[in-house]
């Protein structure tokens, strides 16, 4: 069978070589021919070299979401999506032969849709479907009240009380500005979607910060920030190095 040039977008390096791993069990003929980590590398990828006949997109990549590579670049090529999403944008992944596999990746769902994409392999995204599933994305702006489990009581806490989320020991947990700590029944996935855009930033994959609490930025070793919380949290919160610029203008907004 011939070879299918194929490229990987994910920042998550188990990730991808466990999605490297199962096609090579599953879809030998599957060559990944690049692994590239974020949004830009990804359209200079694509502007400099032959475009792949398959890819794997992650949704949420260290600079943004992978939708914004549509919007840079031409993509005349099928794309699955993976994504450790909910259910929340599954019917918008259901059209134009755009499909999507939920992390962790079973063998099962990945052949499925590799059936997929050999029937419909001359098909390409139309971008207005694109459009229909970032809108499908609730990002809310307005403010939302959690309902913390606490002891024997449910309390009722607005998200603006908050000055950071982050993960200690693979658990969610939300930081006050009276330095109180809570257990987050939410992934920070999920939190960065209901959180309000404008007033908490996704600084890393272990901390989501409201812009209330940064009280200095500090630059830092290759090319990364160092932001200065209140109430000071017990790791440091760096910015990537990708995400400098869009933290900068966050930070303006």
């Amino acid at each position: 069978m011939k070879d299918i040039r194929a490229i990987l977008v994910e920042d998550e390096a188990g990730a991808a070589k466990n999605l490297q791993l199962l096609l090579t069990d599953v879809a030998p003929e599957i060559k990944i021919v690049s692994v590239l980590s974020s949004i830009e590398q990804t359209v200079e990828w694509l502007t400099l070299n032959p475009h792949p006949a398959l890819a794997f997109f992650d949704i949420q990549l260290e600079d943004g979401l992978s939708f914004e590579i549509f919007r840079k670049i031409t993509v005349d090529f099928p794309v699955i999506f993976t994504t450790a999403f909910n259910q929340y944008a599954i019917d918008a992944f259901k059209v134009n032969s755009i499909d999507y596999l939920l992390k962790p990746i079973k063998e099962e769902d990945l052949l499925f849709s590799l059936q997929k994409y050999h029937k419909l392999s001359k098909e390409i995204i139309n971008p207005d479907v694109i459009d229909k599933i970032i809108n499908a994305i609730p990002r809310h702006d307005h403010s939302s009240t959690f309902l913390i489990h606490y002891k024997d009581r449910l309390l009722p806490i607005p998200e603006k009380e908050f000055a950071f989320f982050y993960i200690d020991n693979g658990l969610v947990h939300g930081c006050t500005h009276k330095h109180q700590i809570y257990p987050i029944d939410h992934s920070m996935e999920d939190l960065e979607v209901k959180l309000s855009s404008t007033q908490f930033f996704k600084a890393n994959r272990q901390f989501i910060v409201n812009r209330e609490a940064i009280k200095e930025i500090e630059f830092y070793f290759n090319s990364r920030l160092l932001l200065k919380l209140s109430p000071p949290p017990k790791d440091a919160v760096l910015v990537s190095k990708a995400r400098v610029p869009i933290f900068k203008e966050w930070m303006k907004g």
